[in-house]
């Protein structure tokens, strides 16, 4: 089977990551994956060398990139037995292009904005043949609005093989001037308004005084929080590493909690799992989506979005370090069944489903 995912994306990250991970599950259970993108960023340079990945989309300035978009779309799918598109730019274009014609066409949502009514979307989700999402909520939301019989699945993220307990937290602690003994409460995501950091500063000032705060992220929000950071009596223990995609997992071992306090772009909620992965306990919020990863006082915990009930969670888990302990261990275990190929066995069979 050879399957081809579309994503009108020249960075790694929210949807782009989604479909490369995909893209890698596929291709460990057996399968043949191709990811066609956008050329021109850094998820060019990530797959520099990889024979599955083709940045030969282009930014569309003109009608003729357009045009150009469009043919290489056909080009592809024609070589396909399957397409997968991920972002509504994707599906236009795929539609546009007439891949519907070519091969069967699965839509990959994974925001619950993406899923829209009205005359135009109902045009689009006509000519597809299957349907995956982000997570179950997402799934109930478009039966519940479009009344669909189309094949669906809701998948999460494919988990990469590089998160596993045992990475080199002291380093990052002293390369960060943590103290190596002192608490850590940790987060990871874009910096920007409504990713939650506000939250995390808030239930940070709310525990301990040991406490330090460990950011895993840039963007254009970083004055203001450092600004709300003082204002909250943080000063000095909040600790900025910028964007560290490689060497996320000896960051995640530098955190004691990982919070997850909002939805980034993406509602597969990918930090959520990373964490796991790394045997770190995990406090989210009750937001949709997160009760498929965790499983509350089991592998980690959900509770309401405020600072208070955020605060509480995390100060049982700081004060209780063999309940730390066994929810990080649990939490480990229970993403198994995420990594490439499990991933990649339920893909295919889904993919399967849809060719029947």
């Amino acid at each position: 089977m050879r399957v081809l995912f579309v994503v009108s994306s020249n960075k790694y990250t929210g949807a782009a990551a989604a479909a490369e991970h995909a893209c890698r599950a596929v291709d460990a259970a057996g399968a043949e994956g191709h990811l066609l993108f956008v050329g021109g960023n850094n998820l060019e340079a990530r797959l520099a060398g990889f024979e599955w990945a083709f940045p030969a989309l282009r930014k569309e300035r003109s009608p003729k990139d357009l045009k150009a978009n469009l043919a290489e779309i056909r080009a592809h799918a024609a070589a396909a037995d399957l397409t997968v598109c991920h972002l509504p730019h994707d599906h236009t274009l795929c539609h546009l292009a007439g891949v519907w014609k070519l091969t069967p066409l699965v839509r990959n949502f994974r925001n619950a904005k993406h899923i829209a009514g009205g005359m135009l979307h109902a045009r689009l989700y006509r000519r597809l043949s299957g349907a995956m999402f982000a997570n179950t909520a997402l799934e109930r939301q478009f039966h519940s609005a479009r009344r669909s019989t189309l094949p669906t699945a809701a998948l999460p993220v494919p988990l990469e093989e590089r998160f596993r307990p045992g990475g080199d937290g002291l380093r990052w602690r002293r390369e960060l001037d943590i103290p190596e003994a002192a608490p850590v409460l940790g987060m990871i995501g874009k910096v920007a308004a409504g990713r939650g950091f506000d939250l995390l500063l808030q239930t940070a000032a709310r525990l301990p005084h040991d406490l330090h705060v460990l950011i895993v992220g840039h963007g254009e929000a970083r004055p203001q929080l450092e600004a709300l950071a003082t204002s909250l009596g943080l000063t000095g223990r909040v600790h900025w590493a910028g964007y560290r995609g490689r060497e996320l997992p000896g960051l995640y071992a530098a955190m004691d909690v990982v919070l997850f306090p909002a939805a980034g772009s993406d509602h597969g909620h990918r930090a959520i799992s990373e964490a796991q992965g790394c045997g770190r306990p995990v406090v989210a919020a009750a937001i949709p989506g997160v009760e498929d990863l965790i499983e509350d006082g089991v592998t980690g915990r959900i509770v309401p979005d405020t600072p208070e009930q955020l605060a509480g969670a995390v100060g049982s888990i700081l004060t209780d370090p063999a309940a730390a302990q066994r929810i990080g261990r649990a939490a480990a275990a229970a993403v198994e069944p995420r990594r490439f190929p499990a991933s990649g066995k339920r893909l295919t069979a889904f993919f399967e489903e849809v060719l029947r």
